[in-house]
């Protein structure tokens, strides 16, 4: 799955240089309901300089492993195929904002 995932990514990323937003949650977590739609208006006001993706970590099971999520709501930020940041719990837009301006380009 990972590597699946991972060459999408590969050949996405010849045409968009972006770092891209993992978004790991599944139905059961309170918290990750809660932060879905924070993470999506980032996905939204943010979409020039960076990619968000939800992932279900109950159909991802080999993805989450593979990026050491254990908790959820998890944010893994990639630039490439390298874990550049993360945030695991619920976060803030503040905490979110943090983690991600070092990573993405001013446009």
């Amino acid at each position: 799955m990972v590597s699946a995932y991972m060459a999408g990514a590969r050949n996405h990323a010849r045409r968009d240089d972006r770092p891209v937003l993992l978004f790991f949650s599944n139905r059961r977590s309170g918290p990750a309901r809660r932060m879905s739609s924070l993470v999506a208006w980032f996905g939204v006001t943010e979409k020039k300089r960076l990619r968000v993706v939800q992932v279900d970590t109950d159909a991802n099971e080999e993805l989450a492993r593979a990026l050491d999520v254990s908790t959820v709501p998890t944010l893994v930020l990639l630039r490439g195929k390298t874990v550049v940041d993360r945030l695991d719990g619920r976060a803030t837009g503040k905490q979110i904002s943090r983690m991600i301006s070092p990573h993405v380009v001013a446009r």
